[in-house]
């Protein structure tokens, strides 16, 4: 059932207090009224907020509250104290009132009153065919002393379908000659995962009247905008596909067969360095990591989400992967920050991570494939670890010779590097490095206007400075999990690097290094 049929069978039964989180408060009134039909006209409505206290919505609704307000013998002022409202609501003599609360969330922490408040309204509700509507964000906890007497449900954000009924009535409104089935659909997977109202404004913000046409590309862009401003999550714009990775190929054949297969995704959730993410959950004395993991497992888990861990030396490119497959299949990368989710006042952290998963769920129509990067699993709960058994663990290691020319070729010509600048570059100075490494030294040629064996002395590769700790890394990896690099298990062999800073010249104002 959605929320209209869930608030139908309530309002029907007379459930006298009701939740709903709601991504908009003005749109979810606004639903509720047309669930009414013809009943709304004498059903006597009205709605508060803290700036303009308690009024009515419609004309049954303003009787009502003037009433109600005479008798409590305050003036309408006051009703801007949200206890001393629900004491003058308290009335009996209204049958059928329904009361809208905006944000009771923001102050219920706080003020006890507001919870005695609700609890008061519960039975006389209950006799009179009464209702007290709380309507708080995606995500939002109904106190733990209101448990018991409130019935909570949520309306989600609008689908597909909603969305492109928003956009028809947007062009309709223009004058516009309607849109094709395929400009519906990307209008579709631009805007699904954001409020109606934030829907409607990027719609009209991006069509042109004298052509008649929508542009998609803004739409994305005010999607990135709003999303990022969500504690938590990011989305940043990606032009990458495969052909921009070198290496890796057997993760990159694995996750092309999941994105192309029948249980596809329509997002990928991103999840970077998981290990420091949920750092000392078991000994956090807050409890507020404790609270998070057994959240995001209890959500991974309700959702089937499917889990795929990418472990290895840093600088492997786990994350240049997971942008690169986004792009591929024109998926959206969401970025999500367990850590930015975190906040001071007990709740809140909960309350951001739960917004989080319903903006997600919204966005992926709950195909979801999660890939998270961990430079070590030090630290990982055994019970995180698990959700990541179905999708598998895959182990990156630095590149093989062929496949450093492959990222070397890449980033030449990401940096437009010179024939000159490129020379006679041997790859065997690579033995070790990874990815990134190679970006770093082709980023510094261009920036000192040197060659790639000048620039190679001022790159050290982990495998040198960190040689213990890698090695560590790579023997406790082997044979344990899948090789992003080649089919089967990952094997690690033990070897010698050897770095070699000659230069042929030294640079202008450059000293050589010995």
């Amino acid at each position: 059932m959605n929320f209209l049929s869930n608030f139908v069978a309530a309002r029907n039964v007379g459930t006298p207090i009701v939740k709903v989180n709601t991504p908009d408060n003005l749109s979810t009134i606004v639903s509720v009224r047309k669930s009414l039909g013809a009943a709304e006209l004498k059903t006597p409505l009205a709605v508060w907020d803290c700036i303009n206290g308690l009024k009515g919505v419609n004309d049954e609704g303003t009787k009502a509250v003037v009433k109600m307000i005479a008798a409590g013998g305050i003036d309408k002022d006051a009703t801007t104290n949200l206890p001393i409202t629900l004491q003058v609501v308290n009335n009996p003599e209204f049958q059928d009132f329904i009361l809208f609360v905006c944000n009771p969330h923001l102050f219920w922490d706080t003020d006890p009153l507001i919870i005695q408040g609700v609890f008061n309204v519960r039975d006389p509700y209950k006799s009179n065919g009464m209702m007290l509507i709380l309507l708080t964000p995606l995500g939002t906890v109904t106190p733990a002393d209101l448990n018991n007497d409130v019935l909570s449900l949520e309306e989600a954000l609008p689908t597909r379908k909603e969305i492109r009924k928003i956009i028809a009535d947007i062009f309709e409104q223009a004058g516009c000659k309607m849109p094709t089935d395929d400009v519906f659909n990307q209008c579709g997977d631009a805007l699904v995962g954001l409020p109606t109202f934030p829907v409607d404004q990027a719609a009209a913000m991006n069509i042109t009247k004298k052509t008649g046409e929508i542009n998609v590309k803004g739409l994305w862009a005010r999607k990135r905008d709003i999303i990022s401003a969500s504690n938590g999550l990011s989305m940043p714009e990606n032009n990458l596909t495969l052909a921009d990775m070198g290496g890796n190929k057997n993760i990159a054949a694995y996750c092309s067969q999941i994105m192309a297969g029948k249980r596809g995704a329509n997002m990928i959730l991103r999840i970077d360095e998981i290990e420091k993410a949920f750092a000392g959950a078991g000994t956090d004395t807050s409890g507020v990591k404790g609270d998070l993991l057994g959240n995001f497992l209890s959500w991974t888990e309700d959702k089937k989400v499917f889990c795929v861990l990418l472990l290895g030396v840093p600088g492997a490119s786990k994350s240049h992967f997971i942008y690169c497959l986004g792009g591929h299949f024109g998926k959206p990368v969401i970025n999500f920050d367990i850590a930015g989710m975190q906040d001071s006042l007990v709740g809140n952290s909960g309350k951001n991570l739960r917004h989080a998963e319903a903006t997600v769920e919204a966005m992926s129509d709950g195909q979801i494939i999660l890939i998270a990067t961990a430079n070590s699993l030090r630290g990982l709960p055994a019970e995180l670890l698990s959700r990541f058994e179905k999708g598998g663990i895959f182990f990156f290691d630095v590149p093989d010779e062929s496949e450093r020319k492959d990222i070397l070729a890449l980033k030449i010509k990401k940096f437009n590097l010179t024939s000159k600048q490129t020379g006679d570059f041997n790859i065997s100075r690579t033995e070790g490095w990874t990815g990134r490494e190679i970006e770093s030294l082709c980023d510094k040629a261009d920036r000192l206007g040197v060659t790639l064996i000048e620039a190679a002395q001022y790159v050290i590769p982990l495998t040198v400075s960190q040689k213990a700790v890698i090695d560590e890394l790579r023997t406790s990896a082997t044979n344990r999990y899948l090789s992003a690099s080649k089919p089967g298990l990952y094997q690690f062999t033990p070897t010698t690097t050897v770095i070699d800073h000659s230069m042929t010249s030294a640079p202008a104002g450059v000293r050589k290094l010995r």
